[in-house]
């Protein structure tokens, strides 16, 4: 799948692009930071404000009539690893969210039928990142709410069933579909978190059983996309079957190893300043796609690249004003708008 402007996916791309004059309006400026405002969390339901809708839902697009719950997910986590408060939000948006839950554990796509009602019209852009990172999230942010840990046990169900053995990757829905290495990146990276957190392994011990080991998934990353942690920068392949070469999927496919600690250490800081020497320059210049991918942000202030982190939240503006943007990259603004905000001085004694 993908977007997030990195999970912002091809399908979602290419929408996006044809819906981008349609839906692009003016939106106030997220303005610095003062130091009224660092001395208090931010507060997200406002920061959100332009995606967010009385009855929880958040859009993809601002003031939009369109809801894909990965993209949402991915805005809250993003927010919420930088260290914003997202509880408020992500329960109104998750109790919002489950009445459309599938028995079976998935979620569709959603969009505004009329002045209020909501209607599923169509798959969601990739059912195996998105069962992850729902009870990834409903973990780290909601870990006490029983209704929702309900809903991931079926979520992670589901997950179960998009695992093909004889292949050892997750194809992104039930039926032959797709198989993204980027979303094989997020599910470990989610399963590694959730088998971390002695609550959640408690919680989900059946289902996270029936799921795959890290050895056996990081061997169908090396199988099936050829990717080599000590190898080249990019996977052979962003998906099975292969896709043309572009921006997204291929060069944005290494960044999920960052965001989701497959790349670390000394070799994550190696390999970073490699991708920044071969698209760091295009990319921060707004002209590597349509989206100004925060996620890349993202991932370069995971690996200490503040700079780079500070240089893409100075340039949102233009494309924020320009409508070259959605709930993902919204996320990682209010994220590194908290992340980077200057430290406060304790007052002279």
């Amino acid at each position: 799948m993908r977007l997030d402007t990195g999970k912002a996916r091809q399908a979602l791309a290419s929408m996006c692009c044809a819906l981008a004059g349609a839906l692009s309006i003016g939106y106030p400026t997220l303005a610095t930071a003062t130091a009224a405002d660092q001395a208090q969390p931010m507060q997200s339901a406002i920061l959100f404000a332009d995606f967010i809708l009385p009855d929880g839902a958040i859009t993809v697009f601002p003031k939009g009539d369109y809801v894909e719950p990965y993209f949402a997910l991915k805005a809250l986590l993003a927010a919420h690893r930088l260290g914003v408060d997202v509880t408020d939000l992500t329960s109104s948006f998750a109790h919002w969210l489950l009445p459309f839950q599938q028995a079976n554990g998935p979620f569709p796509r959603i969009c505004r039928s009329g002045a209020t009602d909501w209607v599923a019209c169509g798959p969601a852009d990739a059912d195996d990142s998105l069962d992850a990172l729902w009870c990834l999230l409903a973990a780290e942010v909601l870990s006490g709410d029983r209704v929702l840990a309900a809903s991931c046990a079926r979520s992670l169900d589901h997950l179960a069933t998009l695992w093909n053995p004889a292949q050892q990757t997750f194809h992104a829905r039930s039926g032959g579909s797709p198989a993204y290495f980027a979303d094989n990146v997020e599910v470990i990276g989610a399963l590694n978190t959730l088998r971390r957190d002695r609550s959640a392994t408690a919680r989900f011990a059946v289902q996270l059983a029936a799921l795959p080991i890290g050895a056996s998934m990081l061997q169908g990353l090396q199988r099936n996309y050829g990717y080599d942690q000590n190898g080249a920068l990019e996977p052979e392949r962003a998906s099975v079957p292969p896709t043309p070469y572009g921006f997204y999927p291929n060069a944005v496919a290494p960044v999920y190893l960052w965001l989701y600690g497959l790349r670390t250490g000394t070799s994550g800081e190696r390999y970073w300043r490699v991708w920044m020497e071969r698209y760091g320059q295009k990319w921060l210049a707004g002209a590597s796609d349509h989206f100004p991918w925060g996620l890349i942000a993202w991932a370069a202030y995971q690996t200490g690249d503040l700079a780079t982190a500070r240089t893409w939240l100075e340039n949102s503006d233009a494309w924020r004003a320009g409508g070259r943007w959605n709930i993902v990259e919204e996320g990682v603004r209010i994220g590194l708008t908290n992340a980077l905000k200057p430290a406060l001085t304790p007052p002279p004694s």
